[in-house]
């Protein structure tokens, strides 16, 4: 136990949050500190602009929209209490007209592989460019990382993610929203070997450890199962960890993660094009690799 202690000091990606935010008690404190100051704070807190940083769209002070772009079917306090219990709550839907509207806008975008910063035209060059290919493009971005071209696509993704309700979950959850960041990505089908893909996507169980407080909002833009790149999640896990998982890699063993949390709390989240969930990633979960059809996704990060 003491040398995954020791390797995770040693590691150059070495950072104070990576190791300290794993613990739900420093998590939940950290909401209340963001209470505390958002009390304190000026009342006249003006929103940053749009930036964009390694294919990431970031707002920072956010505020929210004038127009609702998600149908939610609960109530805040049901929803808060089913992430506080499970770290998950289901049924979030994205208006017709805006999935339509996303649709339309990711059709005229070029496509960013992050790895060598290859960029497509559309998907079809992608799936031309993986065929046969050993090291196939698994991820492909729609938000690219020019400044100074902030494109329609953008302007829309930034206001889903400042939708009202979104918001107010998430200031409820988190104590309060500083920033978001967006990633809106298709995930290929593609002969990739396993060791491949997972340098590129999170096919293995893990949990994130990005901030002290972060909450995700997950869209599906296309028919999404198990066989379509679907998300996992492990029910509850964000409450519940052993040493082992705390100290060490934030990855685990399936097998191993069966043993302790059971079969039954392990869920697989398949929806149709513009069905969303809100997930605290201090969940085990994991992505599965497409099959059958690639998956057209909006990620939505608060801290």
């Amino acid at each position: 136990m003491f040398s995954k202690l020791f390797n995770i000091f040693k590691n150059p990606n070495f950072r104070v949050i990576y190791i300290f935010a794993r613990f739900k008690i420093l998590r939940s404190l950290s909401k209340y500190l963001k209470l505390f100051l958002k009390k304190i704070s000026s009342e006249n807190i003006r929103m940053g602009p749009i930036k964009k940083k390694k294919l990431v769209l970031i707002r920072h002070k956010p505020i929210a929209s004038s127009k609702n772009y998600v149908e939610i079917n609960k109530s805040n306090n049901e929803i808060l209490n089913q992430l506080k219990l499970n770290g998950l709550h289901e049924g979030f839907y994205l208006k017709k007209d805006v999935v339509k509207n996303l649709i339309s806008l990711s059709n005229k975008c070029e496509l960013t592989h992050a790895r060598n910063n290859k960029i497509f035209n559309n998907l079809e060059e992608v799936n031309i460019f993986n065929t046969n290919n050993k090291n196939p493009c698994t991820i492909v971005d729609l938000i690219n990382d020019n400044e100074n071209q902030i494109s329609d696509l953008d302007i829309l993704i930034d206001e889903i993610a400042r939708d009202k309700n979104l918001l107010s979950i998430a200031n409820n959850y988190l104590g309060n929203v500083n920033k978001i960041y967006t990633k809106f990505t298709w995930s290929t089908v593609c002969d990739s070997d396993t060791n491949w893909r997972k340098n590129e996507q999170t096919i293995e169980f893990h949990y994130d450890v990005h901030d002290f407080g972060f909450v995700y909002v997950f869209f599906y833009l296309t028919d999404c199962n198990k066989l379509s790149g679907a998300h996992e999640v492990i029910l509850g896990s964000h409450n519940k960890k052993k040493i082992s998982h705390l100290i060490g890699s934030a990855k685990s063993m399936e097998k191993e993660l069966k043993e302790y949390y059971g079969e039954t709390n392990f869920k697989t989240i398949e929806g149709s094009s513009g069905f969303g969930f809100i997930e605290d990633t201090s969940t085990f979960h994991k992505a599965h690799a497409p099959i059958i059809k690639p998956r057209l996704a909006l990620q939505i990060r608060y801290h």
